[in-house]
């Protein structure tokens, strides 16, 4: 039998990786019983799985011939993390709408194809809907206008 490092392998590390993050950053946490959960028992509880998920996978993926590892893009990481970084400077300034939009539409120049007139669309549509859902819905406290 031969090992293979594909993208199931990688994948399969990543999972398990993060799960390994989440338990030390949750450390500290008190996790309690089944019967008493403390706040650190579900987060415990999921870290344990995406362990374990990803030990499953990692092995499936390095006994198995399977796509082959593709080189990094950089470009989509940044921009959809710069959306991301947007989305919490405007929110609170701008509005939710704004904050959307600017998300929508810095995320999207990450991707390869970059249809204008699409984006835009989205970007007006997840707007709306995030004020119907959040703001007109649930009563959440946003501002849906400019300070």
């Amino acid at each position: 039998m031969r090992f293979h490092i594909n993208q199931d392998f990688a994948a399969g590390i990543m999972f398990a990786a993060w799960g390994v993050a989440g338990l030390w950053l949750g450390r500290n946490y008190p996790i309690g019983t089944s019967l008493r959960m403390g706040p650190g028992y579900m987060p415990w509880m999921l870290c344990w799985l995406l362990i374990a998920f990803g030990g499953v996978i990692a092995i499936k993926g390095a006994m198995t011939e399977g796509e082959k590892l593709t080189r990094w893009y950089f470009r989509p990481l940044i921009l959809v993390c710069a959306g991301v970084m947007a989305f919490a400077f405007l929110i609170e300034t701008a509005g939710l709408p704004a904050a959307i939009i600017a998300t929508v539409l810095i995320g999207a120049f990450g991707g390869a194809e970059f249809r204008v007139v699409e984006v835009i669309l989205l970007a007006i549509g997840l707007a709306l809907g995030a004020i119907a859902i959040f703001v007109w819905g649930l009563g959440l406290p946003m501002p849906i206008f400019p300070r």
